[in-house]
């Protein structure tokens, strides 16, 4: 039986509902992410095992990446381990109070995660996404700049509805239709098909790096931009990418999310510095000031009032604390909300689902082991795979938007926006051949 096909519909499915993820409000709903995920999950196995039976690709970097997030998921599996008192209240205090208190004494194992269950979706949560890599690795090199294309013009169109649903008569009702339930201050956060406008301003930021990237490619295999001005379908294109790019950022910023549209800036500023050198930043910073200004007044009076202090600093202090309480395996992965409320000093009246700062987060869920761990495996990663020279520099821009914006926000929390970065990797990254 041939199965040549079916790794390349498998790779154009999964690839398909990436680009459908962030119309479906960001995923975030648990009824829509565990269901993508598992799907994701199976699309990533039938693709391996479909692989087994043929001569596998030897540029795809699908194994290497499984090897080296190993590690990661030895994590995953000690925290959930079920441990005496005794051990868990010397490794691992905050765990021990969790389980144990008031009564010390029951004589059951208990784990490292306080949330057992919450540990065991953010392991659904990862092995989904790998899984999503792995089924986007059949997508035939061919067709892989047309699918990086599709990729800004979905953007494109998630930046056109958040635009027009902000101007419609209920711009915080989901597709201006579907009322929300959220807690006072936050009613009016939805931008777009998002409940949170700081989670729409990623989609922008990864967006505006990625064609950004695009841009310089188009312009570096071009010969230059004084020869690509001499090709106008050459041109047409670079006009369009970079016109791309500017219209992103203006959307991000439009949303008001501050972190999202620091992140924008940022991550074209970095990508274009880097690969067209930093004497070329006046013209493009002029433009994204520019488009801060057209994202309107309401916008930049958002933009201007940020008390970091008050909103990040002073809540990250107090996180701080919990690190002692759980110092070398953490509090486990993906239980931020069951960890922190118990020792929460700053702000008691508020309920903090995340820490607002991706790298703090995840000190505190997998602790200082945690993290030696997670160091070993993107060295891992560094020495397996490296990204193609088609993409390096859409992936870069990509990638560091969303790293600047884990910073002040928790992006990897969100499905879709997860999923878009992984999916922008995968089309980015092959394997690693010895120097």
């Amino acid at each position: 039986m041939r199965l040549d096909g079916v790794p390349r519909a498998i790779a154009w499915s999964a690839f398909s509902s990436v680009c459908a993820a962030p119309f479906l409000f960001g995923a975030v709903e648990r009824s829509i992410w565990i269901p993508l995920c598992q799907l994701w999950l199976v699309l990533g196995l039938a693709v391996s095992l479909t692989q087994a039976r043929q001569s596998a690709d030897p540029e795809s970097p699908g194994p290497a990446v499984m090897r080296a997030l190993l590690p990661i998921h030895a994590l995953f599996l000690i925290q959930l381990i079920p441990l005496p008192a005794s051990i868990l209240h010397a490794i691992s205090p905050g765990s021990f109070a969790a389980h144990f208190l008031p009564d010390a004494r029951d004589g059951r194992f208990r784990p490292i995660s306080v949330s057992p269950a919450a540990t065991v979706e953010a392991w659904l949560y990862l092995a989904g996404l790998q899984g999503l890599f792995l089924a986007l690795q059949s997508l035939p090199r061919a067709q892989r700049p047309a699918a990086a294309r599709v990729l800004v013009g979905m953007t494109l169109v998630l930046a056109g509805e958040g635009l027009w649903q902000s101007r419609t008569e209920h711009p915080s009702w989901l597709y201006s239709r579907i009322p929300i339930v959220a807690p006072l201050g936050l009613d009016t956060a939805t931008f777009g098909p998002y409940f949170n406008r700081n989670h729409f301003a990623t989609v922008m930021a990864l967006g505006a790096g990625w064609a950004a990237g695009l841009a310089i490619t188009l312009v570096r295999e071009r010969g230059g931009l004084v020869r690509l001005l001499t090709n106008p379908s050459a041109m047409a294109q670079g006009v369009v990418l970079a016109g791309a790019s500017l219209l992103l950022l203006i959307a991000g910023a439009a949303s008001g999310s501050r972190s999202g549209t620091a992140a924008a800036i940022a991550g074209v500023a970095i990508t274009l510095a880097t690969g067209a050198g930093t004497r070329r930043l006046l013209l493009p910073l002029g433009l994204a000031l520019a488009g801060l200004a057209l994202a309107g007044p309401a916008a930049l009076e958002r933009l201007m009032h940020l008390d970091i202090v008050t909103s990040r600093w002073a809540p990250w202090m107090d996180m701080t604390r919990l690190v002692p309480f759980f110092p070398v395996l953490g509090s486990g992965v993906g239980t931020f909300h069951a960890a922190y409320w118990p020792y929460q000093m700053n702000a008691t009246y508020e309920y903090w689902q995340h820490a607002h700062n991706e790298y703090l987060q995840w000190l505190i869920e997998v602790g200082v082991a945690g993290v030696t761990v997670t160091l070993l495996a993107l060295r891992g990663l560094r020495r397996a795979v490296v990204f193609s020279d088609a993409s390096r520099s859409a992936a870069f821009g990509a990638t560091t938007a969303f790293a600047l914006q884990a910073v002040l926000d928790f992006p990897v929390r969100i499905p879709a926006n997860a999923a878009l970065l992984v999916c922008m990797l995968a089309l980015s990254t092959t394997i690693r051949r010895p120097s």
